[in-house]
């Protein structure tokens, strides 16, 4: 069936917005959430500095009156904020990661700025498309909170959470983006209720992920990134740490189950299958190599592309009283 102008576009922003998230996660575990203290430029610059000396210190000092506030606002110690300070914590590579990161959201705004005029040049869920458009405004509002509280591990878990609400919405507009009259696809075997199981289960395991992630985010942020070889001897003593891992097989055993009521037909079982069970390699890894810094970043990547999938496969399949055709 061939996809419509709205549904190639949501797929389109599904895929920068998963590929921003990845770049997010390198953000998260290399600890360049301030590699640009100011916002939307970066040392005062559009393209930031490769060298300390390139930073303008006049700038800073400018500046320096709204990056208090900004402190004092979120929590921080505004004394603490100083250009000498500031001048201290530069690194040219934690700049230019958190610099790709915002370069990276450009074409999410953009892809999502087209999905929402399509929306309404085709009059298929308007609506939806100005949602879609609405959060990446927000998302993008919220990243300028998160560098002024400092990283402070809150506020980066909702910036975290308007990114899977806004693969909820798209992930919908690629399934329901269809033309008048046109039957939406459907997944053959289990039903809507049997695979909202899977959902909860998938959704609850990333809400205790975020929990940990603000635990590494805290260890880093007082032990510093070398110490990461340490860092999971103080999680694993944690309850939620014990019952995240241990989760993570009931979301196998859903997966699996769903499949098998689905013999397999069609991508979508076969491919939330290969992401959990890519996800439970990485979680062993990541348990046994002190917290792999590339490995987390692929975990968390992995779980919003597992959110989507998933969320997909709950659309798709039947309700109680149909059946379904394969998708």
């Amino acid at each position: 069936m061939r996809k419509t102008g709205v549904q190639k576009l949501a797929l389109l922003s599904i895929i920068l917005l998963i590929v921003l998230i990845f770049a997010g996660a390198i953000v998260r575990v290399t600890g360049s959430g301030l590699g640009c203290p100011d916002w939307p430029t970066c040392w005062g610059e559009l393209v930031p500095p490769t060298s300390i000396e390139q930073v303008d210190e006049a700038y800073l000092e400018e500046k320096l009156p709204r990056f208090k506030k900004s402190a004092k606002r979120f929590g921080r110690d505004p004394d603490e904020i100083t250009v000498a300070k500031l001048l201290e914590e530069y690194d040219p590579v934690q700049t230019w990661i958190e610099f790709t990161n915002r370069l990276l959201a450009l074409p999410v705004l953009l892809a999502n700025l087209l999905l929402m005029i399509c929306c309404f040049r085709c009059r298929i869920m308007p609506g939806l498309g100005v949602g879609a458009f609405a959060l990446v405004i927000i998302s993008a509002l919220t990243g300028i909170v998160v560098v002024a509280s400092g990283l402070r591990s809150g506020v980066v878990t909702i910036h975290m959470a308007l990114a899977f609400l806004q693969l909820f919405v798209l992930t919908y507009l690629y399934w329901g983006g269809i033309r008048p009259g046109t039957p939406r696809a459907r997944v053959a075997g289990a039903s809507r209720p049997q695979v909202m199981i899977l959902l909860v289960c998938v959704m609850l395991e990333w809400a205790m992920g975020s929990q940990i992630r603000e635990v590494t985010d805290k260890l880093m942020m007082e032990r510093g990134i070398g110490s990461r070889g340490t860092w999971i001897d103080e999680i694993s003593e944690s309850l939620i740490y014990l019952i995240h891992r241990s989760f993570s097989w009931s979301i196998l055993i859903a997966a699996l189950w769903l499949g098998y009521k689905s013999k397999w037909s069609g991508y979508v079982p076969r491919l939330v299958l290969g992401l959990v069970f890519s996800l439970m390699v990485m979680g062993l890894i990541l348990s046994t190599s002190g917290i792999h810094a590339v490995v987390q970043v692929l975990h968390v990547g992995a779980a919003g592309a597992l959110v989507a999938a998933v969320y997909y496969w709950w659309l798709a399949a039947k309700p109680m009283d149909e059946g379904g055709s394969r998708g």
